[in-house]
C-alpha cells in the first residue's frame, strides 16, 4: 500500500508540475505576432506588332486613272506596357508610286492602327503588274 500511496503522490506532483508549466508557457506566449517581408520585381517595357493581313491588291486599275486611294486597306494591332512609335520603309522597283498613311505613329500599351494606301502617278507607268513592300517596326521609347 505504500507504493500505492508513492505512486499516487508522485503522480500528483507531476501532473501539477505540468499544469503549472503548460500555464506557465501560455502567459509568456504572445497574443500575436508578425513578420514583414519586402518583395521587390522590375517589369521590362515590351511592344510587339502584328498584321491583319500580310497582303493587300489594288485589283485591276481602269485605264487612264492618274491616283487611287484606300483609306483603310489593312490594320496594325500594337500590343506594349510602354510608350512606342511605329515606322515603315517601302521598297520595290516602282516604290516611289506607293504612299503610305497611318492613323497614328506613337502612342502608349495597346492600340489598332489603320493603314491606308495610295497610288500616285499612274499615267506615267508602262502597263504591267506591280508590287511594293511596306515594312513597318514598332519600337519602345
Amino acid at each position: 500500500m505504500r507504493i500505492n500511496k508513492l505512486f499516487v503522490g508522485l503522480l500528483v506532483l507531476g501532473l501539477a508540475v505540468s499544469v503549472l508549466g503548460a500555464v506557465t508557457l501560455a502567459a509568456k506566449k504572445p497574443a500575436s505576432d508578425s513578420a514583414v517581408d519586402n518583395v521587390s520585381w522590375t517589369i521590362q517595357g515590351f511592344v510587339e506588332l502584328t498584321i491583319d493581313d500580310s497582303e493587300f491588291d489594288f485589283s485591276q486599275i481602269d485605264a487612264g486613272v492618274d491616283s487611287v486611294t484606300e483609306d483603310n486597306a489593312n490594320i496594325l494591332h500594337v500590343f506594349s506596357n510602354t510608350e512606342w512609335t511605329l515606322s515603315f520603309s517601302v521598297t520595290g522597283k516602282t516604290s516611289d508610286h506607293l504612299s503610305v498613311d497611318l492613323s497614328s505613329d506613337k502612342g502608349k500599351g495597346n492600340d489598332d492602327i489603320t493603314v491606308g494606301y495610295s497610288l500616285n502617278n499612274l499615267r506615267s507607268m508602262d502597263p504591267g503588274s506591280y508590287s511594293a513592300t511596306v515594312t513597318y517596326t514598332v519600337a519602345a521609347d
